[in-house]
């Protein structure tokens, strides 16, 4: 998912992302490894406004 290219991203897969990010944020490992990575990688993906993703 974290591949797509961004006119392919729509609102409910950057939405469902942003949960995603959220809940590795709260697992209580925020700076350990492959959870700090994946939320880097997740805040790239997500850092394209949704309005100008498709609907």
């Amino acid at each position: 998912m974290l591949d797509l290219p961004i006119e392919q991203r729509n609102f409910g897969i950057v939405s469902s992302a942003r949960r995603v990010h959220a809940a590795l944020h709260g697992d209580g490992r925020r700076g350990v490894g492959a959870a700090a990575d994946l939320r880097e990688e997740i805040e790239a993906f997500t850092a394209t406004p949704t309005s100008v993703l498709v609907r």
